[in-house]
């Protein structure tokens, strides 16, 4: 009779076992299935200061040809409704491009002219890096701005380029 009760609670011990397997199994499937990504919203208010960076660069290029011969242009910030905002100067390189002091001092103030904003997005700080790669001449430096999440866009101030955004 002994052997008997062990056969029993040892098929009971499986068995209860095997019901926690399952139902483990079955939460996991069910909350992979219906779980819904969020977005990530302090990369998508990244990327559109990074259209609004990219549109100025453009905007300050054309005003200084223009204007040329100038280092200084006045940047004029719009809102939506096409409304004036905010007014900027710009220092401009001798390529016509939006350029300050090669240092990250620098890239911070390229920003704060053409984003005309702190250096803020979505609440996270936006840190703005100066690099330089002095082997291969005078012009191979740029600005890096990047979140701590990891996403980052470099501008070329020698020729007004910027990258897309990286993840």
């Amino acid at each position: 009779m002994k052997t008997k009760n062990k056969e029993t609670s040892s098929m009971a011990t499986i068995t209860k076992a095997l019901i926690a397997v399952i139902f483990a199994i079955t939460l996991g499937v069910t909350m992979s299935f219906l779980h819904t990504g969020e977005e990530d919203t302090t990369t998508k208010a990244f990327a559109a200061q990074l259209d609004k960076f990219k549109r100025h660069i453009v905007a300050s290029h054309w005003q200084w040809r223009v204007r040329q011969p100038t280092n200084m242009i006045m940047l004029i910030h719009y809102d939506e409704s096409g409304s004036e905002v905010n007014r900027t100067p710009v220092r401009m390189s001798h390529n016509g491009w939006p350029s300050y002091e090669l240092s990250d001092t620098g890239c911070e103030n390229i920003w704060k002219a053409l984003v005309a904003a702190p250096l803020r997005v979505d609440g996270f700080k936006v840190n703005a890096r100066y690099y330089a790669e002095l082997d291969d001449g005078d012009d191979n430096y740029w600005c890096r701005f990047s979140l701590s999440s990891g996403s980052y866009f470099d501008y070329f101030p020698a020729d007004g380029s910027v990258t897309s955004l990286t993840n």
